[in-house]
């Protein structure tokens, strides 16, 4: 029997992502998909979210919806809970009733950035901001419910489609103008398309409810750590660009959210417990700018 995939969130970053990948997909494969967007559906009108689960029946959720403003989140704090945790709390509910597995996303920010080593699944969390505690609400939440399925924390997100830091360093390179870059802030750069396509490895493989009987949280980030002044670099240098990458401390840049200076995560469990892992991060980044060359 084929499982039915429902992919919430794929007007967003990760879900165009994974719309990509699932068009990449050999055919036929056992796994028919339905996409979910905004303007087909309000994840936060809970009578509309049920009425869409109870339409399509999935057999797989997943959830690429977020709240992911880090600085408006300290003053839309509502908004962000409701996507981060209550969202979360609904659809692991439903998954626990009618037999469903959830694949959820988590992010680094749920730790402070208090120490040097990459953080581990047993590093414990401590967010500094709304953002980060309502993603940690949200992975609490779907392990205390525990229905089938998976949650995956990743770091510093970016790919070809919507707004990211690697999709806007290229367009300030194409408009010449000088980059000023913070280089105090240390994460594990992570390319949207590999994290879905390693995420549709893990669901079309045979037994992932199975597998994941009881709900895992997990390490998916690119491979390494850089600050985003590295990254900025990573990528003027894979453009052959000519302009000069500067380095600027956070201080220079106030932002409304305090974030962790170090977030980087150590994606070793992943490997050990599925045998999958992302690219080392400069290798991603490459291949990143070789789909926005080719959809510019």
């Amino acid at each position: 029997m084929a499982n039915r995939v429902l992919i919430l969130g794929a007007s967003g970053q990760l879900g165009q992502a994974l719309k990509a990948e699932v068009a990449m997909l050999a055919q036929p494969t056992r796994e028919i998909f339905h996409f979910i967007s905004r303007p087909i559906l309000d994840v936060t009108d809970s009578i509309a979210l049920q009425h869409c689960l109870q339409r399509y029946a999935p057999t797989v959720i997943i959830n690429a919806c977020a709240y992911t403003a880090v600085d408006k989140a300290e003053q839309e704090s509502a908004q962000a809970w409701r996507l981060n945790q209550q969202l979360v709390t609904e659809l692991s509910l439903y998954a626990k009733a009618n037999g469903a597995a959830l694949l959820h996303f988590s992010t680094d920010y749920v730790f402070n950035g208090g120490q040097t080593q990459p953080y581990m699944e047993t590093d414990k969390p401590a967010p500094l901001n709304q953002y980060g505690s309502s993603k940690l609400a949200g992975e609490r939440a779907m392990l205390e419910i525990a229905p089938a399925g998976l949650i995956l924390r990743t770091s510093w997100l970016y790919s070809e489609f919507g707004h990211n830091f690697v999709r806007s360093i290229v367009n300030q390179i194409r408009q010449g103008k000088p980059l000023q870059v913070v280089n105090d802030q240390i994460g594990s750069p992570t390319y949207a398309r590999e994290l879905a396509a390693l995420c549709l490895k893990l669901i079309t493989a045979a037994g992932f409810a199975e597998r994941f009987a009881n709900p895992v949280l997990l390490h998916c980030a690119g491979q390494g750590q850089a600050s985003w002044y590295q990254l900025a670099q990573e990528v003027a240098i894979l453009t052959d660009s000519n302009l000069t990458v500067s380095a600027v401390q956070s201080k220079q840049w106030p932002a409304i959210a305090k974030r962790p200076v170090f977030s980087a995560l150590c994606s070793k469990q992943l490997l050990q417990h599925s045998g999958v892992c992302l690219p080392p991060w400069q290798q991603s980044v490459a291949a990143c700018l070789r789909n926005i060359a080719e959809v510019k």
